[in-house]
């Protein structure tokens, strides 16, 4: 979801590979924020809008995964500290607990550690439980989040692109905000994610965060993956900004062709990347 929109993707595993059983875009009856999350009636006029788009396109929703608002994550990246994982684990625990207010029973922290980093994945559980009502009052089954940059990563290797360069910034625009992910030899290694107002230019804000990610990269940006609505307009001129390649994150490039739509262009695709990403994850596991 963003702004006051959703893609929603619907994956099946089978012998044959992934099957996208459904790529859907609705309009939501507000812009979603933490504010319409934690409001009873908001939240269940969200619900109803879900479900009902869940009913007209047959989506299954046993297993659902939602993105998490940027605002409510935590993502940090440190060096490893000496005393391997365990000690690592600790130490982002602790930077977890100079973040959030509360006991350490209020929050829920999730790391990804590399060989030289650890990156941190903190939200309070009272954000978390707004999803689970969410899905709960739009008659979903078992109910799961992530991280938008996360989902990104997943749709890359869901489209069998990842890693194509040493260094690569994959990113996504959709209405109102932008999530990027910065990829060194296949490994996650920073995040970053905006938003802007109706005063603000998105095309500045964005090329600004993608250069500040280029400067954790000591060689340079190779290639920038681009996905969202209307990559045609701004994934090329953000390329050039960086001054690197631009290539198209279709999330279903992979897929066996008889499964794919001649009316959906990878371009279209691209748009459901975050979805499709997250779809990913739930069958992954």
């Amino acid at each position: 979801m963003a702004g006051d929109h959703a893609w929603l993707a619907s994956l099946r595993q089978s012998r044959h590979g992934i099957e996208p059983l459904s790529l859907v875009e609705c309009r939501l009856p507000s812009v979603v924020d933490p504010g319409v999350l934690n409001n009873e009636q908001l939240r269940g006029e969200l619900a109803a809008a879900l479900a009902k788009v869940g009913d007209e396109n047959e989506i299954d929703f046993a297993h659902t995964c939602f993105s998490l608002d940027r605002s409510l994550v935590l993502l940090k990246r440190s060096l490893m500290v000496p005393g391997g994982e365990k000690a690592m684990r600790e130490h982002m625990h602790w930077e977890a607990e100079q973040f959030f207010e509360g006991d350490e029973e209020e929050f829920s922290i999730d790391c990804l550690l590399a060989a030289e980093w650890g990156l941190l994945v903190a939200a309070r559980h009272s954000a978390l439980d707004c999803y689970l009502d969410l899905g709960e009052e739009a008659g979903m089954g078992e109910v799961d989040v992530d991280v938008a940059a996360f989902a990104l990563y997943n749709a890359g290797e869901c489209g069998a692109l990842l890693p194509s360069a040493e260094c690569e910034l994959l990113v996504y625009v959709a209405q109102n905000e932008s999530h990027m992910l910065l990829v060194e030899n296949g490994e996650p290694l920073e995040v970053a994610a905006n938003s802007w107002g109706s005063d603000d230019s998105a095309d500045e804000i964005v090329i600004a965060a993608a250069q500040n990610l280029s400067q954790e990269a000591e060689g340079g940006i190779e290639c920038a993956w681009c996905a969202g609505p209307d990559v045609d307009g701004w994934g090329e001129k953000l390329a050039a900004e960086l001054g690197c390649e631009m290539s198209l994150l279709d999330p279903l490039a992979a897929v066996d062709e008889e499964w794919l739509s001649d009316e959906v262009a990878p371009s279209q695709r691209s748009a459901y990347a975050v979805a499709v990403g997250l779809a990913q994850r739930g069958l992954a596991s």
